[in-house]
């Protein structure tokens, strides 16, 4: 069996993988109730109207 030193792994890297991977956990929960099917189709198949203020604005679809 390997070592954590033989693999290349030592306390500090160990240490930030942690965090990282707890950081990418955390931030999922928080955006998950963003990503809704309705959300993401109405920005995927309808055609954006970006207004002179830089805001963007989604119409709603005429197909339904």
């Amino acid at each position: 069996m390997l070592s954590f030193s033989e693999m290349g792994l030592s306390f500090p890297l160990v240490f930030i993988l942690i965090i990282f991977g707890g950081f990418f956990i955390v931030s999922f929960f928080i955006t998950s109730p963003n990503m809704d099917t309705k959300g993401l189709l109405r920005v995927l198949y309808s055609k954006p109207v970006r207004k002179a203020d830089g805001s963007v604005e989604y119409p709603e679809s005429r197909n339904k």
